[in-house]
């Protein structure tokens, strides 16, 4: 645990972006050279006892950037969870936590798509929360690996809307590809102070 911490003193966000070149942008693919793709093996001497010089630097660069990545989850954890992952590669750490913690996104999983799709317009309710409030529960899912796409969420929007938004309905579904979920939240609200400034003329 010691040689840890002083690893991970050592790696300040500058170092990491200058040793390793680490930034926001290739984050992702960065950890995953390391968690996600084959491990690199030692070298194995030739025949006569050299060792291939481009293995070797291989191999130390990996067992490198298996360090600064150990150090980086580890730093994230609180410390009862740092002490059991410690000994861990970070591809054996990953595992753990997907077996440790999957049952509790599955159940996030669960309770927001029931949410969602139970979702409906409230009679005499603003449209915008209520189609804002499906858009925040459509991204937490994606979040949560659960990508529903933009044509399913956009009817599963258009499905939770009251009979008064029949007419929007029919021709958004002519052209709704070629709008994203906060462009037609703003064309039904549109929509709504169209039919509400109809309904005031009319009285």
């Amino acid at each position: 645990m010691y040689e840890f911490m002083n690893n991970m003193s050592a790696l300040s966000l500058r170092g990491i972006l200058e040793n390793n070149k680490l930034a926001g942008a290739n984050y992702d693919d960065w950890l995953i050279d390391i968690i996600d793709k084959p491990a690199v093996t030692a070298p194995v001497p030739k025949e006569d006892g050299s060792i291939d010089n481009e293995a070797t630097k291989a191999y130390e660069k990996y067992l490198e950037n298996c360090l600064t990545a150990k150090c980086i989850i580890l730093a994230t954890m609180g410390s009862d969870l740092q002490r059991q992952h410690q000994d861990m590669d970070p591809p054996t750490i990953v595992e753990h936590l997907k077996k440790m913690y999957g049952a509790q996104s599955n159940t996030a999983r669960y309770q927001l798509s029931k949410t969602l799709f139970r979702s409906t317009l409230d009679v005499d309710s603003p449209v915008g929360p209520h189609v804002l409030k499906m858009i925040d529960l459509i991204e937490q899912l994606e979040k949560l690996g659960c990508k529903l796409g933009k044509e399913l969420s956009q009817d599963l929007i258009l499905q939770s809307l009251l009979e008064n938004f029949l007419q929007f309905i029919v021709s958004f579904n002519i052209i709704k590809v070629s709008y994203d979920l906060h462009e037609m939240l703003n064309m039904l609200i549109d929509y709504e102070n169209q039919i509400s400034s109809e309904k005031k003329e009319r009285s």
